[in-house]
């Protein structure tokens, strides 16, 4: 696959502070790449970098293989913030983004207004809910097919239908055009869903690259056993399977890292010696959990 964005060593300071630190990341076609990270991690500063709308203090930023940087930054939509005119409807403010982007085709604010479900709407943007301002901001950041779009927190504050409004948006663009998307959330169950790789930061380092499936297949899995009896329930394990690896859970569950494959054997074994079994399922390491695990903190830590 074709790089459609790779940066080495990219860093950003202010005096002092460093926003960001040697971030080497690698964007291929057709990715959609989640930038996982707390509130000030570096993620903004990263995509205003990428953009040009910031200068780096050091490092290299390609992209699309391009040997003019301000040429290929033309083919990157990007929603970080929304700036429309309260008093203009979706028409009227996409058709006044494509005259200021230069494009030529008309039909560019019939094509990303009804990709975004706000073609019918007549109404002007100071009344428009949240949801809709987002899809809005994704419209605008579609305007002209962009080979990159970066959407800085684009589902942040909305509720589950304009999540799911968002993410249908997403994964049709990937999906029919092959756009590459870069994207940070707060919502990482949500970025779960539509991510095809992450970069995980935390105080402007980049902490792991790594591919939906490479995730998936690192995060730890376990079977979760809910019985009337843990004790004589463990005690059985022990014995018949020769367990060794479980936990306590809460309300006295037995969380089982062992027979993930065989959740029939186990089953069939409790009840036959009988216990009553309330529950059995597969759990997976969540990947907010993973991104805990790697910055090294609590819960506590991350701000909504």
């Amino acid at each position: 696959m074709s790089k459609m964005l790779e940066t080495k060593n990219l860093a950003k300071k202010y005096k002092d502070f460093t926003a960001l630190n040697n971030v080497s990341i690698t964007v291929e076609k057709g990715d959609v790449y989640g930038l996982i990270g707390k509130n000030g991690a570096g993620k903004t500063t990263f995509f205003k970098l990428v953009m040009g709308l910031s200068p780096k203090t050091s490092g290299n930023i390609e992209i699309d293989n391009s040997s003019s940087l301000n040429k290929a930054r033309s083919k990157i939509g990007f929603m970080i913030g929304l700036s429309f005119f309260p008093y203009l409807n979706p028409h009227e403010s996409i058709e006044y983004y494509r005259r200021v982007k230069g494009i030529k085709d008309k039909k560019e604010t019939e094509r990303v207004l009804k990709l975004a479900g706000l073609y019918e709407v007549k109404k002007p943007f100071k009344s428009f809910s949240l949801g809709m301002k987002q899809r809005l901001g994704i419209a605008n950041a579609l305007l002209g097919n962009p080979h990159i779009v970066i959407l800085d927190e684009p589902v942040n504050g909305l509720d589950p239908q304009g999540i799911t409004d968002i993410r249908k948006i997403i994964r049709e663009v990937n999906k029919k055009e092959n756009t590459t998307f870069i994207i940070s959330s707060h919502i990482l169950s949500e970025l779960d869903l539509v991510a095809t790789k992450f970069g995980f930061i935390n105080h402007g380092v980049l902490l792991k690259e790594i591919s939906y499936k490479e995730l998936h297949q690192q995060t730890s899995k376990s079977l979760i056993i809910e019985v009337d009896n843990f004790d004589k329930a463990i005690n059985i394990l022990e014995t018949k399977l020769k367990i060794k690896d479980y936990e306590k859970g809460k309300n006295n569950e037995i969380i089982l890292n062992e027979y993930l494959t065989e959740p029939d054997k186990v089953s069939r074994l409790l009840m036959e010696n009988d216990l009553k079994l309330y529950t059995i399922k597969k759990q997976e390491t969540t990947l907010e959990e993973y991104f805990f695990k790697l910055v090294g903190s609590g819960n506590n830590d991350w701000v909504y």
